[in-house]
Formats: C-alpha cells, structure tokens, sequence
C-alpha cells in the first residue's frame, strides 16, 4: 500500500486472481493477541473471493506508539481512588476524544485504502464487492466508536458510505459494549482458590476453553470449559504464541489495560455502544453517517460465557428498541456453531462464512 498510516497492516492477501469483484475484509483485533492471530484466513482468501487485511492498532506491533499527548488522554492509575464529579467528567471527555481520535484514524485509513486501489462497489445483489470491517473481541470498542463517530468526519472526494457494505463485531465481551455484570461472574485471575502463580495460565485456558451453555442467563457456564476440544491457546507452540501476542498494551499501565478498566468505570463503553447501534437524528450536514450499511454481531455458540452474556444483553435492547420504534442500524446476528471466541483460529472456514458469507447460522 502506498499510503501513510499510524496503523499497520501486518499482511495483506492481495487482490484474488483475475477477480473484478472481490471483497475487501478489513480485521481488527482484540486485547493482547495481535491482528496475527487472523494469519489462519490468509489461504481461504483466493476460495472466497476475499482480500483480507490483517490490521494492527496503535501500540501493537508495526505501528506507531501512541505519543505522550495522545497516551495523556487515558486517566492514570491515581485515578481510582477519586470520586471528584467534575475531574470524572472531565476523564470521560478526554477519553471519548481518544477513541474518537482513533476511529478518525481507522477511518483516513479506509479513504486512503479506496485511493489507492481499485475497490469494487458493492454488489447487494450478487452480495460481493465493497469492505467489510471487523473488530474482534476488545476491538469491537474502536468499531462502536468508528460508527458512533463516523457521521462527524469530512466527506471529500471519497465517500465511504460507497464502499463499506459491512461492518462486524466479532464475539465481543459484554463489557466492551458497556453492559452490566451477571449475578455470579467467574474470572480466574480473581479466583482465591488459584494460587497468584497459576492465574495467568488458568485465564488463558479459560478464555480459550469450549464451553456448553444454555439459552438463560443462569445456565451460562461461568468456569469449567469442556476437555475436549482442549482450549486454543493451550495448543499454540511457542512459535505460534510469539507472532500473535503482545503483552505491552495490556500490562498495567498500558493504553489497553487502561481503556479497558476506565472505560468499564466510566461507562464510555455503553455511550460508545449507543452511538453505534442507534442512527443520528438529523443527516450531518458534511459527514456520512453510514445509513444503509449492515451491521453484523457474529456470536459464537461455545464462548467464554461473557461473549453469550452480551448477544443476551443485545438481543433484549434490540427487542426493547423496535417496540419502542427507535431508530436502529440494520444489525443482523450471526451465530457460529461449535466455535469458541478463537474461531478465527480454530475454524478459519467457519469464521471467514460468518464474515462475508449470508449464512445466520454457521456450522
């Protein structure tokens, strides 16, 4: 690509073989494991017609580190102790700035992309051509703030509203979209019971375990994942782990770590949210608010019970908003059988279907 960005794309499939319509899939990833973790949908890319881009967000590898104006917009750890009304206002503002500033990035990002290529348009009929977006996990939050921000930003020669046909969240956590805590929550790095030493390896299994849930809240498997399939991550090889992860943003004191606890305490998560389901009132009168465009909730069936926990969430707001005739996005949900919250990794078919296919269930 022949164009600047403080993101990077860490790989890039090109553009399939004699293909005059292909699809344009744009991947961001979550909290600590990389756009690396996406490498496993690189070979479907000529067998769906695809050109996935894997694309790394500030602090990750291959991009530009945030600078101290940019990382002074997150509160620091001296802020857990305040409970100043006004200095907690003034923390939300600078970190709604923050995210709106990295949504005006992703968003240069895609203008440049549609300069400096020949991007197909979409084809609603032969469902083809176009971009599609998607944030997986903790990178669903830059997705919620792209859409809640997008009517904001300058339309010039390209108009992306033109180009985007899809934009997706991929198995987000509950919190990422500012829902509230079911009773009972389970997190083993705040288990008593796990010795401090294992906590980090029991989270990891965890989060990467196979589950068995049921439809309600209360049947929701909160510890135990299932033996087999064993969790992912307990089957990445040292290799593997080295070109997925980086611990740097998540450590504490780091821009993910800090966005993750402030913007839970906050409750910016839950306007970010709002924003991006819910369509603006009036038209801007210079920026495209994305209208037409389909937003995607892609659930997997066998996920740590915080991802279940939010499609819950969401459908009971989706349900409540239609009644009420308010003015939602297109949203659409997906739900992927069998998968785990790395589905990319273990049922990379299953995950690229999910994301550019027409399938409401996956499996």
């Amino acid at each position: 690509m022949a164009f600047d960005s403080p993101l990077h794309v860490l790989q890039d499939s090109g553009v399939p073989a004699s293909s005059l319509d292909y699809t344009t899939l744009v991947l961001l990833h979550g909290y600590s494991w990389h756009s690396g973790i996406f490498s496993r949908l690189i070979p479907l890319a000529e067998k769906y017609n695809v050109r996935i881009i894997l694309l790394n967000r500030r602090d990750y590898p291959g991009s530009k580190p945030l600078t101290d104006a940019e990382h002074a917009l997150l509160p620091s750890t001296a802020l857990e102790s305040t409970d100043d009304a006004a200095q907690l206002a003034t923390t939300l503002e600078n970190m709604e700035t923050f995210m709106r500033d990295r949504a005006r990035e992703l968003y240069d990002f895609f203008v440049h992309l549609v300069e400096d290529g020949n991007i197909p348009a979409p084809d609603s009929q032969n469902k083809a051509g176009g971009i599609i977006i998607a944030g997986w996990s903790f990178g669903t939050g830059l997705i919620t703030a792209f859409l809640a921000n997008v009517a904001s930003f300058p339309v010039n020669e390209v108009r992306l509203g033109d180009y985007i046909r899809r934009i997706v969240f991929l198995d987000p956590p509950y919190h990422v979209l500012g829902y509230p805590l079911p009773e009972n929550p389970y997190n083993p790095l705040f288990d008593p019971t796990i010795p401090p030493n294992e906590r980090e390896r029991a989270f990891t299994n965890w989060v990467s375990g196979y589950y068995v849930h049921g439809t309600t809240p209360d049947t929701l498997e909160r510890k135990t994942p299932l033996r087999d399939p064993p969790p992912t991550l307990s089957t990445l090889t040292p290799e593997e782990i080295s070109r997925t992860l980086s611990l740097g943003p998540g450590a504490p004191g780091g821009s993910d770590a800090l966005l993750l606890h402030f913007g839970i305490k906050l409750g910016l998560f839950e306007s970010l949210r709002k924003g991006a389901l819910y369509l603006p009132a009036k038209e801007s009168e210079s920026g495209d608010a994305l209208r037409d465009v389909e937003v995607r909730y892609v659930s997997c069936e066998r996920s740590v019970w915080e991802m279940p926990w939010g499609t819950m969430y969401l459908e009971k707001e989706l349900d409540e908003a239609r009644a009420e005739g308010l003015p939602l996005r297109n949203i659409r949900l997906v739900f992927v059988k069998d998968a785990n919250h790395f589905v990319q990794w273990d049922k990379p078919e299953h995950a690229v279907r999910a994301l550019v296919g027409d399938e409401d269930v996956v499996g």
